[in-house]
């Protein structure tokens, strides 16, 4: 399957009338950030096929910051789908909006001010006097290509982002594929004025309670007009795959090197129209074993480290500080080299779940894991505590009445057991499916590279043989499994999403039945839930319409959503297209060397690293 754009926006009007509803896979991440990763890392845990961990030999440029990072696919905002891409055009491009150091109020950033009318509907931006890393300065025009290829390039994986999420006003036309009639985006009719050189116009279709929010997202990123010609209009300066690996933004940092499978870096911008970095560059090794990402941060060879559960140690932390946004500060160690991180933590909003493609796998086999699994227990023993069990996809400073909202319902509803792992259920309905000691069910559970969850899986695998499963195990790099993902290629599988944007409809968007389709292009989820597949699928359906036709920054419309995102997650509890497992908290642990601020709940993909400074290393 490819990720032809045209198909994926005719499915997501087909599936939602067009109306703007909020979706995102860049949320999409591998492991845990603070687990696996150093929290910079960006796809978190995701373990892989890259580097082995080594590093020593090679030559560390002066005053680089050093990191690490998973397998990337690919460098354009428009079709990026993961985190260890994201965090890397994070420094490279920028967007109208930002996430300040990954809090989770947004900030301007390409825009110096902006009004917005009284229907919500239209936005006005003036513009930053920027220029792109090929010299060229930033003007609104540039805003209005980059929004037409997020709409309507055959490279763009997010065309509903801008279609219907943010539900920015078109015209649509018909077309006939196979014999089928249906209404597509028509190029160049997107509501997105350049007014004059540097003011910015964009008229929604309806109002959107996430407009600003959406707009710090990297997929809105400028590029310079007419970079490439895939869009009508524009012949293009660069052969696009020229341009996927080799970005050209206006970010605080400019591209250098993209070695696929072993490192990428950045150098400074000096003409970087805010805070000009105070390094000369970023690298970052790809490094996707966990225990060699360990030893590569053990070595010295990374600024910021990763400490993977199996090393981890919660007694070496010590906190002598907390601030406003829930962060506690203070220091991790001695580690195993025998010196001391400084360390912070904080509550991401993030989900780390298991996933179904339920034509593959049948409901009472998904009942069973359900059943079998023990969040409480998984994150006390396997991650450590280094999260909070879940429940529902949602986490708990979005959910609708918040938190303390979130533990009621979870408690009082939960049908598979609040804390506690109920395999004689497990067991009951495998047999009333038919299975039993003669008559197991095979099934393939694909997660990351790490063994922490590893771990996890081998727990639940020897659960499941007694409620008659036989799990084998494989693991996969990110990037992989994204692919694999998209192609429907897999059975069970784990994954994580990282917020786009703070509200419920970012993560629910996952569990909107026609957007988890594998057999069309750039699929939300890919668990394949229908009709066919689960009982619950049309109440889910109906659910996500409610959402999308109560968009708006409105008490009722507000009220509206919040019902409609418990709807959903109840629906997913019957039908189990994903089990949560945990919301992660955010970690980060860094050698004194490195002065960088603490990222926010929104995770350190979000962060910019302009500000951060180094000193000499002390290996």
């Amino acid at each position: 399957m490819t990720d032809n754009n045209s198909l994926s926006r005719r499915r997501f009007l087909q599936a939602t009338g067009g109306a703007a509803s909020a979706v995102a896979i860049a949320g999409c991440t591998g492991g845990n950030d603070d687990e696996e990763t150093p929290a910079d890392g960006g796809s978190g845990n995701q373990s892989g096929n890259g580097s082995t961990g080594g590093g020593s030999d090679r030559d560390v440029k002066e005053n680089y910051i050093q990191l690490t990072n998973s397998s990337i696919e690919t460098l354009d905002p428009v079709a990026n789908t993961g985190t260890a891409g994201g965090v890397v055009i994070q420094q490279t491009y920028d967007a109208l909006m930002m996430y300040p150091d990954g809090e989770a109020t947004v900030e301007q950033l390409l825009a110096s001010e902006y009004e917005v009318s009284d229907d919500y509907k239209t936005y006005t931006f003036t513009l930053n006097d920027a220029t792109f890393h090929n010299g060229k300065d930033l003007t609104a025009s540039d805003f209005v290509y980059s929004f037409e290829r997020l709409a309507a390039s055959d490279n763009s994986r997010r065309s509903y982002f801008i279609l219907d999420s943010l539900g920015v006003a078109h015209e649509t036309e018909t077309v006939t594929q196979d014999g089928e009639e249906s209404e597509v985006y028509k190029p160049g009719t997107l509501g997105v004025e350049a007014v004059d050189e540097k003011t910015l116009e964009i008229t929604l279709a309806q109002a959107f309670h996430a407009s600003l929010e959406m707009l710090a997202y990297t997929s809105f990123a400028a590029v310079p007009e007419g970079i490439v010609g895939d869009v009508e209009g524009f012949e293009g300066e660069m052969e696009y795959n020229q341009f996927a690996n080799n970005p050209v933004g206006c970010g605080p940092y400019k591209f250098e090197s993209w070695e696929k499978g072993t490192s990428v870096e950045v150098s400074k911008y000096e003409d970087y129209y805010g805070t000009v970095a105070k390094t000369e560059g970023i690298h970052w090794q790809i490094i996707e074993d966990t225990q060699a990402l360990f030893n590569y941060g053990q070595n010295g060879n990374a600024d910021i480290i990763a400490i993977p559960s199996s090393e981890y140690n919660a007694d070496n932390i010590s906190i002598e500080s907390e601030d406003d946004e829930g962060r506690s500060i203070g220091t991790y160690g001695p580690m195993r080299n025998g010196k001391t991180a400084n360390y912070m933590s904080v509550p991401e909003i993030s989900a780390y779940y298991i996933g179904f493609n339920m034509e593959a796998v049948p409901k009472p086999v998904r009942q069973a894991f359900a059943y079998a699994l023990n969040q409480q227990t998984m994150v006390q023993e396997v991650f450590k505590s280094r999260g909070e069990p879940a429940y529902h996809f949602t986490p708990p400073s979005i959910y609708p009445g918040g938190a303390q909202e979130y533990t009621s319902h979870a408690e009082g509803s939960y049908p598979y057991g609040y804390n506690e792992s109920q395999l004689d259920q497990a067991r009951q309905v495998m047999e009333e499916a038919g299975y039993g000691p003669d008559n197991m069910y095979e099934v393939q559970w694909t997660q990351y590279q790490s063994t922490t969850w590893e771990d996890m899986a081998k727990i639940l695998r020897d659960q499941l043989q007694s409620a008659h499963i036989d799990m084998s195990i494989e693991k996969a790099p990110f990037s992989t499994l994204l692919k694999r993902g998209r192609n429907g290629n897999m059975e069970v599988y784990t994954l994580g999403w990282i917020a786009d944007w703070p509200a419920a409809d970012n993560f629910l968007q996952l569990l909107n039945p026609p957007q988890t389709d594998t057999s069309q292009p750039a699929p939300t989820s890919y668990i394949n839930w229908s009709s066919e597949t689960g009982s619950e699928a049309q109440a889910a359906s109906d659910a996500w319409t409610t959402v999308s036709e109560n968009l708006a920054p409105t008490d009722s419309a507000a009220s509206a959503r919040a019902e409609a995102y418990v709807q959903i997650e109840e629906a997913n509890w019957e039908d189990v297209g994903f089990l949560p497992i945990y919301h992660s908290l955010g970690e980060r642990f860094w050698y004194d060397w490195l002065d960088v601020a603490p990222h926010g709940g929104m995770g350190p993909s979000r962060q910019m690293y302009n500000e951060a400074t180094l000193s000499e290393r002390n290996k």
